[in-house]
């Protein structure tokens, strides 16, 4: 299991934070990520839908993905 934190970092930063995280994970592999800011949630989900990446789950200010 991976964790990146997020906070305070603006969208853009954000994205390419975990996708650097994201690019470099095994099949099967989680990743845990913390934000803060809403637009950033906004910005992340949106580069997930368009990769081979599964929602494990949501909750406040913490995303769970996995590949």
């Amino acid at each position: 299991m991976r964790k990146i934190n997020v906070e305070g970092l603006q969208c853009t930063q954000a994205v390419m934070a975990v996708l650097r995280e994201m690019v470099s994970m095994k099949d099967g592999e989680e990743l845990h990520i913390t934000y803060e800011e809403p637009n950033a949630r906004r910005d992340i989900m949106a580069m997930v839908k368009r990769r081979d990446y599964n929602l494990i789950t949501e909750e406040e200010k913490i995303i769970v993905l996995a590949k």
